[in-house]
């Protein structure tokens, strides 16, 4: 194969793309995709180890970071759908996107509820486990992964609706 039948790169499309989401789109999709990272500063979603909180074990700065790489990831995950979303329509996208939207905003329910009940001594008073009990551990992967899961979709409905405004045909 020479160079000239080489297929184009990616990256000069991922420039383009991530200078298009540096409008609405792309500030929408930042804040869903950084917000795990500032939430350590603002807090807006707890991240408290227990007694307050509902961590037994993992440090708010892993859980961040873990959020974070699941966001990067989401945006890119979606940005590689970019062949297929020049046949997408409008009405399909719109209803992924408030799929994710939605299932973004019940994640963030159930790790409130979840939360708040292992802090108000779920495990103790439900479980009957004790204060050091290791299998506290699997209570703080459910908290990681709800915590990753919501903020990754939410990231997904942004970007879903940026990637279909980039590739739509400009009339």
């Amino acid at each position: 194969m020479s160079a000239t039948d080489a297929p184009p790169s990616a990256l000069p499309e991922l420039k383009k793309f991530l200078e298009f989401l540096s409008g609405m789109w792309g500030l929408l999709a930042g804040i869903s995709t950084l917000f795990p990272l500032s939430n350590l500063l603002l807090q807006a979603v707890p991240l408290e180890p227990l007694p307050e909180g509902g961590f037994a074990y993992l440090p708010a700065t892993a859980v961040s970071v873990v959020a974070t790489l699941c966001c990067v990831f989401v945006v890119l995950w979606t940005f590689s759908e970019r062949g297929l979303a020049t046949s997408w329509t409008a009405a399909p996208v719109q209803r992924r996107a408030w799929r994710s939207f939605i299932l973004g905003l019940a994640g963030v329910i159930i790790y409130f509820a979840l939360y708040l009940a292992i802090a108000n001594d779920f495990y103790w008073v439900a479980l009957g486990w004790q204060s050091g009990d290791l299998r506290r551990l699997a209570g703080d992967v459910v908290l990681l992964i709800l915590y990753a899961a919501l903020f990754s979709l939410l990231t997904r409905a942004f970007v879903l609706l940026a990637l279909f405004e980039f590739v739509k045909p400009r009339t």
